[in-house]
């Protein structure tokens, strides 16, 4: 597997067309160097829905991030470079959302799937969640665990994880108006949880 089996299939256009030829190159061949190594050293927690979150989206991010820093990038420029990338799909995960927001009884939807696809897609191999409320008016969880932060610290870089945390905001923006999501903070920005809260808006 490399970019070209994730979502960030485009990056090696992305690099030359953003850095230049030369610059482009050695920082995509970078970004895929790193990359095969965190995919040949990776501990998958016997799991293959966490195999699909490191190989699919934490690792892609992650070496891009390190490429661009190892070619000299500020830590800050190397962020908003890889939070622009990042963000892109972001974008299109709210657009899809969109559909379901603009249902009339889409929150009840959304609450009668929530804990089946936090089960599924948010294993007990890499986070732990805690549900707080689950009734007509909110859906709110915690996590109190995160691979995502977990990953990025293990390679010395915890700062990234706030780019994930900023595509959550953007994708979960897709379900307005008639669920609106809220959050006070975050693992990665030093909060001791993640608090989800999915708000029926009727009630707001």
């Amino acid at each position: 597997m490399n970019y070209c089996d994730t979502k960030y299939k485009d990056l090696k256009s992305i690099c030359i067309e953003k850095y230049g030829n030369e610059k482009g190159l050695y920082i995509y061949n970078k970004a895929e160097e790193i990359f095969g190594k965190m995919k040949d050293e990776a501990d998958y927690r016997n799991s293959d829905v966490i195999k699909e979150h490191m190989t699919k989206n934490i690792f892609p991010v992650l070496a891009y991030y390190m490429a661009l820093l190892e070619y000299s990038f500020s830590t800050n420029d190397a962020y908003a470079n890889t939070l622009e990338e990042t963000q892109k799909h972001a974008t299109l995960s709210k657009k899809k959302n969109e559909k379901l927001g603009k249902m009339p009884f889409s929150y009840y939807l959304f609450k009668l799937c929530s804990k089946k696809v936090m089960g599924k897609n948010f294993p007990d191999e890499g986070w732990e969640t805690e549900w707080v409320r689950y009734d007509n008016k909110e859906v709110h969880f915690n996590l109190k665990r995160c691979v995502y932060f977990e990953v990025t610290s293990q390679y010395g870089h915890p700062e990234l994880c706030t780019v994930f945390c900023a595509n959550d905001t953007t994708s979960f923006s897709g379900y307005l108006p008639n669920i609106t999501f809220e959050r006070s903070g975050t693992i990665g920005e030093g909060k001791r949880m993640c608090d989800f809260h999915f708000k029926n808006s009727k009630y707001i």
